[in-house]
């Protein structure tokens, strides 16, 4: 009986042993195991699409690559890019502030990923966890100022519809065009809708009525008086009038058609979580936020 004890012993405290294995296994390679003293440094060769979800075709990531390299240049290597997804964040952050932005955060910085010597640049996350998709837009160094909540929730606006469509490829080329007009004029122009052009709508309608009765009381001042006829007969020349045919013609037809709208989803305005200031594991600085889909 003892030795059967001290077998049941043994064998829980090897299972416990084994417990943090475990879970430092699940965590991808690149995570650093004492992240406390992590010190930054500036990666070599970095691929610029990591797609460990598997949502990209290798064409998608070559396209991809090619159009973040192309604005990488564009503003003279000052920003860095890079677009990660993967398939869980494995509960990095949890109960943390922005703790949807730290698993990015942290793939940014333990990577060696950053330009200059803060590091500036972003990185676009997407998670696949079953219950647990998201995107995040996470930003460093001298990116920070660029990511304001209106400039993320506009960039998270923009990409919306082709996430729900489960268009990644499309989502990630329009993130890259409105990224570029985020760096270019520091914010992304906001649509016009009608509720923009009311107030000049209703003044040239205020102003076209002041003209049109300006012009009507000059033109009524100008008309003669008609004298009224005692008969309707009377208002008819007499002879200048015959109707000898009467007959009906129809010159076209007209269909109307009443469109019967269908139910479909909508897209946005579901505002964006943002942090304009959190640190990943390691310590960095960031700014950036997402949204679940």
């Amino acid at each position: 009986m003892k030795k059967f004890i001290s077998v049941i012993f043994i064998s829980l405290i090897l299972a416990a042993l084994m417990i943090p294995s475990a879970f430092a296994a699940s965590l991808p390679s690149w995570y650093p195991s004492d992240t406390s003293n992590f010190k930054d440094f500036h990666g070599s060769n970095l691929p610029r699409v990591v797609d460990d979800a598997d949502i990209f075709t290798d064409l998608d990531e070559a396209r991809l690559t090619e159009k973040v390299n192309a604005l990488i240049a564009k503003f003279d290597n000052k920003y860095d890019l890079v677009i990660f997804t993967d398939v869980s964040n494995y509960g990095i952050g949890r109960g943390m502030e922005a703790s949807d932005g730290v698993y990015p955060a942290d793939f940014y910085q333990f990577n060696g990923y950053g330009k200059g010597d803060n590091y500036s640049g972003s990185v676009i996350f997407i998670c696949m966890e079953p219950g647990n998709r998201y995107w995040w837009s996470a930003a460093r160094g001298d990116s920070i100022p660029y990511f304001t909540s209106d400039n993320v929730n506009a960039l998270d606006e923009g990409i919306e519809p082709y996430m729900a469509d489960g268009d990644y490829y499309g989502a990630m080329v329009r993130y890259l065009t409105l990224l570029d007009e985020v760096y270019s004029t520091g914010k992304i122009a906001k649509k016009r809708t009608i509720g923009d052009y009311a107030g000049s709508i209703i003044a040239a309608v205020i102003v076209g009525l002041i003209v049109g009765l300006s012009n009507m009381s000059s033109k009524v001042k100008n008309m003669k008086k008609v004298a009224f006829a005692k008969y309707a007969n009377d208002y008819i020349v007499k002879n200048s009038f015959n109707l000898r045919h009467v007959n009906e013609m129809f010159l076209y037809k007209n269909v109307t058609r009443t469109l019967i709208e269908s139910t479909s989803r909508s897209s946005g305005g579901g505002g964006s979580s943002y942090s304009g200031g959190y640190h990943s594991s390691g310590g960095g600085s960031f700014s950036g936020g997402g949204r679940h889909f």
